[in-house]
């Protein structure tokens, strides 16, 4: 060879010289095309030999027989090696090709990666290096080949899990003698271990789990990272007080003490209005129906085709009760004008209105004087503030009887409104620091009630003045705030309607504090079931967490308490692992790496709290249910229980669309009643109606063995490289 490259450098022949040039450029272009293909050819089988022994290794570590059960981790990892080893060598069959092959195996509690490295020799690629007789043509003479792959663990990711978890007050009840809170704690437990491994302080980079603990609402606001930070941005609530529904159950008086309903009243300034140490633990009203089941980012620009096709179910749903559920969609309560502004995909942060109350003077009746109506006390009888004037206590007594009730024992009792926090005899009594500007704020309402109904001065109304404190005719009529009004049930002065008033009064603007003065600057008497946060679980969101012994510890501290709003907790969980705000989770739903999944647990039905009140029910995250939040006449307590059933359907066939795989468990149900309606939903609700989507589980064992199977379906045995 070195005589034919001493051939090739002869000057004295240019047909040589060509020729030479012509062959060596043969061999590198066809040579390297044999070379390069037989290299593929040995690394495909080199590949395929790897991914074979990394799934035995693993297959061998999950089986833990007794060849390695009694090992310590070292030596554990060393006989999982060295057999690793010895099934590739049985495997690859072009060992003879490769020089100073080495093979080796990296194992951890998520993955396994096998990895091999060595050389082999070149055919044609070696003589074009010969003609060419340059040592950077040494490189052709040898190819580098290396490869690893990667085997993920069953149960170990890459998944984006959501965590939506029943935490209300039956979870405190006992089956099998376990309280039901603890068995959940426990299947949590079962469920970490498959997706993070035995060891109690294993991370991952694969799995990310967010817990999200619901019962009649959720705690969004307060969500935190695993490091106890905040996880909520400021910049996915209604600072600015423009959404539909913030500030709906109040009433702007300016610092004149003249109504204005051209403002609203803002839940931020609220919260910064009220006295004491009471803050806003961080549960928020839903946004308007249907944003609230549907993945629209907080703060966009909704338009028209949003909310079309709302009650429209995806291509391809055959589930009977799913189905049902769109077709049965309720009417929208908002037009587009109303419902299609960046404000309503924001969200309004929960502050439950002050009941009135009837603690101290402010139901001091005194003696009466005109027979079955109390009216006023015996100790003064008016009081004059910007020349009106206010005539003694205005909460009446029907019965007669002296006790609390605003009306007959049949309908609303003072009992029934039991969310007072703020006792009114400080705004609504002569020696009340509030009462200057409450007196024309209610002189004003009872004047334009008596000119609304037209009802005189009658023989149940005493003394020269009506009980309203104002004369018929007095030239007062304000038809926005009758409307007002009348669309909470205030009809006519008297019979309890001023609580409806007292309700929505929260003082007045003043507008060199930015704070509302006159009620809730008052002294509160704040108690766990009587605050602005009524009914917001202690418990936030644990967001995005990837250190299993922070979920542990965080599913440790959650306790029973409240209603069930299963679907409340399904959007909430959903956003969690949505791209969009809130929370914006990093892969996108066609993120090929990335599965995206909600396990969805409950022990009971969905259910809603009616009260003897002019709202119908309690205050929820889709408001009262006398506002119809949830859609046109759905506006009592069962036709929300029921109306939840279904919008929890709808969001998960939505969510299923995404490509998010959703898993359901109803834990302690009968098969009889609401309790199997709830399951009969769960089933359409998961991704298929059986196992390993679905699960029923009797008991608290079942319950563990239900989440340790979801854990190990959710990423199963496989090459993930």
């Amino acid at each position: 060879m070195r005589v034919f490259g001493k051939f090739t450098r002869d000057e004295n022949g240019n047909i040589a010289i060509l020729y030479a040039f012509t062959l060596v450029l043969l061999l590198l272009f066809a040579g390297g095309a044999v070379d390069f293909s037989r290299r593929n050819a040995i690394k495909a089988d080199l590949i395929e030999s790897l991914d074979a022994a990394g799934l035995a290794v693993a297959q061998l570590d999950e089986a833990n027989g007794p060849e390695i059960s009694g090992l310590n981790d070292a030596q554990r990892k060393a006989y999982l090696k060295d057999y690793g080893v010895k099934f590739f060598n049985e495997n690859f069959s072009h060992e003879n090709e490769i020089l100073n092959l080495n093979v080796d195996f990296d194992i951890t509690e998520q993955k396994i990666t096998p990895r091999a490295t060595g050389r082999i020799k070149t055919l044609l690629l070696g003589a074009a290096s010969a003609l060419i007789d340059h040592g950077a043509a040494d490189d052709l003479k040898m190819m580098t080949i290396n490869s690893d792959t990667e085997i993920t663990r069953k149960g170990s990711g890459p998944i984006e899990l959501a965590l939506v978890l029943d935490v209300t007050g039956s979870m405190d009840n006992y089956i099998g003698g376990e309280r039901k809170i603890d068995s959940l704690k426990d299947a949590a437990d079962a469920l970490l271990d498959s997706l993070y491994g035995a060891d109690a302080n294993a991370t991952s980079n694969d799995v990310t789990t967010s817990v999200v603990p619901f019962a009649a609402w959720v705690n969004s606001g307060g969500a935190k990272y695993d490091d106890g930070t905040s996880a909520w941005s400021s910049s996915w609530g209604d600072t600015l007080g423009l959404a539909y529904y913030n500030g709906a159950h109040f009433f702007h008086v300016d610092n004149s003490g003249a109504i204005d309903l051209t403002k609203k009243v803002n839940h931020f300034d609220l919260w910064n209005s009220l006295s004491g140490s009471e803050t806003w633990d961080g549960c928020n009203e839903e946004r308007p129906y249907p944003f609230d089941e549907i993945d629209i980012p907080a703060g966009a620009t909704p338009v028209n085709s949003d909310v079309s096709g709302f009650n429209t179910a995806p291509t391809g749903t055959t589930n009977s009760r799913m189905l049902q559920a769109f077709s049965n969609a309720p009417t929208r309560p908002l037009s587009d004008a109303d419902l299609l502004t960046v404000a309503n995909t924001k969200f309004v942060p929960q502050f439950a209105p002050d009941d009135p109350d009837c603690d101290g003077n402010a139901c001091d009746w005194g003696s009466t004087t005109s027979g079955s109506r109390r009216h006023r006390t015996t100790t003064w009888n008016s009081y004059t503030a910007g020349g009106l004037t206010y005539y003694g206590h205005w909460f009446k007594d029907p019965d007669d009887d002296g006790s609390d009730a605003w009306k007959t024992s049949s309908s609303v009792r003072e009992s029934d409104y039991d969310n007072s926090f703020i006792d009114d005899d400080q705004y609504t009594t002569a020696s009340g620091s509030g009462i200057s500007k409450y007196v024309k704020v209610l002189n004003y309402a009872r004047r334009n009630w008596l000119n609304f109904s037209g009802e005189p001065a009658s023989s149940d109304q005493s003394n020269s003045n009506t009980e309203c404190g104002a004369t018929p005719n007095s030239g007062v009529y304000d038809p926005s705030l009758q409307s007002w009004l009348t669309s909470r049930g205030a009809t006519e002065c008297g019979d309890g309607d001023e609580y409806i008033l007292r309700q929505g009064y929260v003082g007045w603007w003043n507008p060199s504090t930015f704070k509302y003065e006159g009620k809730y600057n008052l002294s509160t008497n704040v108690s766990s079931s009587r605050t602005p946060n009524q009914n917001c679980p202690a418990a936030s969101i644990l967001y995005s967490s990837n250190d299993k012994k922070k979920i542990h510890d965080f599913v440790q501290t959650l306790s029973p308490g409240g209603n069930t709003d299963s679907a409340e907790g399904m959007m909430w969980g959903w956003r969690t692992v949505s791209p969009g705000a809130p929370f914006v989770s990093p892969h996108a739903y066609d993120d090929s790496k990335w599965q995206k999944a909600v396990v969805l647990m409950t022990d009971g039905f969905n259910t809603f709290s009616s009260a003897r009140t002019n709202w119908g029910t309690e205050m929820s995250p889709f408001g009262f249910g006398r506002e119809a939040r949830m859609g046109a006449n759905i506006d009592s307590a069962s036709e929300m229980r029921d109306e939840i059933d279904n919008k929890l359907l709808r969001i998960c066939a939505r969510m299923k669309e995404k490509g998010i795989l959703v898993y359901t468990v109803t834990f302690g149900l009968s098969d009889s009643g609401s309790e199997g309606d709830t399951k009969d939903v769960f089933k359409a609700c998961a991704t298929d109606d059986e196992a390993p989507y679905y699960f029923d589980a009797p008991s608290g064992q079942d319950l563990k063995d239900a989440f340790a199977d979801i854990a190990s379906d959710l990423v199963k045995l496989h090459v993930s490289r």
